[in-house]
């Protein structure tokens, strides 16, 4: 064969294998083109697309009363979703829960199965590291609730028993830090937590102060007057969306000065000091 400036043509088997190979390189280009945005859309915010969907997706644990539960009528009530919906009016969007187990919320924020975890998520070294955060909404200490009759009045008390708390929670870590002879179990659900109390089937359980005066209230448990950590709350955010951190601070801020969010604690945590 001779080269382009010869005068021989290409033999037959050879054309026909040129004209595959230009196809191919043909259909590739076509292929990336058509799977890759381009332009703005490409750079487009997660604050953006939750604007223009008018819908942001919450991840949400309902097992944590008087912050989230069910109403027994398949409604989540409670402070934060009372919170939500406020947040979301002064938004202009509409929000919509997705019941995940608290332990797997943050995988859920991650992987943007969901856009916030609301959830009563204490702010903590080891989330700030893998998250963002909102601006706190509420603060609170982590509290132990025991049987009356236990003999149990201090911490000292419960080491070497058994104390439950919510998995992968900060109630947990803060009890395994403080009382480290004590064997601490994580529940899949703080109802579960509160329940083996309830029986006797552990000598403690630790929660956020609402949620233990709650159970307290219910089953009559004493509540120690020491405290394991205080700590934040505020909403979890994948890192990298300022936008979105921006636009829930304006809207929390702006609750506060409204005086909304002291009036959602009245009405949710009555008798809280």
């Amino acid at each position: 064969m001779k080269t382009r400036s010869g005068t021989q043509h290409p033999s037959p088997v050879l054309a026909l294998a040129l004209i595959l190979a230009v196809a191919l390189m043909g259909m590739a280009l076509a292929g990336c083109g058509q799977g890759s945005p381009s332009g703005a859309g490409a750079e487009e915010s997660v604050w953006a697309q939750i604007q223009e969907a008018g819908v942001i997706l919450v991840g949400n644990s309902p097992d944590y009363e008087p912050f989230e539960y069910e109403d027994g009528a398949g409604n989540v009530i409670g402070f934060d979703i009372d919170l939500l919906g406020l947040l979301c009016d002064e938004l202009g969007i509409r929000y919509q829960l997705v019941n995940i187990s608290f332990e797997n919320i943050e995988t859920a924020v991650q992987t943007g199965q969901v856009h916030i975890g609301l959830s009563c998520f204490s702010v903590t070294p080891e989330r700030q590291q893998a998250f963002d955060f909102s601006i706190p909404y509420f603060s609170a200490w982590q509290a132990i609730a025991v049987q009356p009759d236990s003999g149990i009045t201090t911490i000292e008390d419960l080491q070497g028993k058994t104390i439950t708390a919510g998995m992968g929670t900060s109630g947990m870590d803060a009890a395994e830090e403080r009382i480290p002879d004590a064997d601490v179990v994580g529940m899949d659900n703080y109802a579960m937590a509160f329940m083996q109390l309830v029986n006797r089937g552990c000598d403690a359980a630790v929660a956020d102060l609402p949620v233990v005066q709650n159970y307290a209230a219910k089953y009559g448990f004493l509540i120690l007057d020491e405290i394991l950590s205080y700590e934040d709350n505020a909403i979890l955010v994948k890192k990298g969306n300022d936008d979105l951190v921006d636009a829930l601070n304006g809207a929390i801020n702006r609750l506060f000065d409204k005086g909304s969010i002291d009036m959602l604690v009245e009405t949710w945590f009555v008798g809280i000091e």
